[in-house]
């Protein structure tokens, strides 16, 4: 019973802090690095990089055992219009 209280709440906010702190440390860092003259295109291509290899251990972690859906057009439909909006 506690674990399903620690998946349902406590999870998704802890996930909510973790985020929130890693973009004020990337901000922070960006501060830092730019002051010293790095650019920000480089700046974006090393974070990016560093989320990648912090990310993809994931993968083989919890592997996905759940159907990806049918690329009918409602779906790709529904895609475009979230990156539109995003």
């Amino acid at each position: 019973m506690a674990w399903r209280y620690c998946y349902k709440d406590v999870l998704p906010f802890t996930a909510l802090i973790a985020a929130e702190c890693s973009v004020v440390g990337l901000t922070t860092l960006f501060k830092a690095a730019s002051l010293k003259g790095l650019s920000y295109y480089i700046f974006t291509f090393y974070s990016s990089g560093i989320a990648c290899l912090g990310l993809l251990p994931l993968l083989f972690i919890f592997p996905s055992t759940s159907q990806l859906p049918s690329s009918k057009f409602p779906f790709c439909a529904r895609i475009f219009l979230l990156a539109l909006l995003g």
